[in-house]
């Protein structure tokens, strides 16, 4: 394992570009295995933070995960290619195939909240007065909006006005309500449309 981070992280001593860095350091990662389970899921979370890390990316957006699902069979065809036959040049192609396929489609997700988000704010501002940049930003944060967070960002504490607020978010159509159990919760469709894809 000490050696798996020296190669990581000794960019003196193993100056590779890091995208091959990376697809070297995902098979030697699964091949130490060091966990019972999750070793998967673990070393794709570890190649976005290294891909960060090497100021490839900002944030960690790249869903490798999706791809390598998909193609799970060629997955695991490369990862034995290279225990058995030392077939090195078949696992980092197939890996970089999955940046640059996934990188596309990440970049057409962005491009599509973005737009949503230019569109309901253009339509949020047109329908109700107090709606904002800041308020169009929050309800685009994640897939739903829970009346605590609205009021933090308003400085509302009065449970009239928000509940106010959120008739008009939902009578615009740009939040949904949804009730679990006595809990209240407001889901942005459009949002969750986008990341359904």
């Amino acid at each position: 394992m000490m050696n798996w981070l020296t190669y990581l992280n000794d960019s003196e001593q193993f100056s590779t570009d890091p995208l091959l860095k990376m697809c070297i350091s995902h098979y030697q990662f699964e091949a130490i295995h060091p966990f019972s389970d999750g070793n998967g899921r673990t070393g794709r979370i570890l190649n976005l933070l290294y891909l960060v890390q090497e100021k490839l990316l900002n944030v960690p957006v790249l869903y490798l995960s999706k791809y390598i699902i998909v193609h799970k069979e060629d997955y695991y065809y490369h990862l034995a290619g290279v225990t058995q036959r030392g077939d090195w040049k078949s696992w980092i192609l197939y890996m970089l195939d999955a940046v640059e396929n996934t990188s596309i489609l990440t970049q057409e997700l962005v491009e599509g909240i973005f737009n949503q988000m230019e569109a309901t704010l253009d339509y949020g501002k047109s329908k109700i007065k107090w709606y904002s940049k800041e308020v169009n930003e929050l309800i685009f944060s994640q897939p739903y909006l829970k009346a605590k967070f609205l009021g933090e960002l308003l400085e509302v504490n009065s449970r009239t006005t928000l509940t106010k607020y959120f008739a008009e978010l939902s009578d615009a159509g740009i939040l949904s309500p949804k009730k679990d159990g006595k809990e209240v919760y407001y889901v942005n469709e459009e949002l969750v449309r986008i990341l359904g894809r």
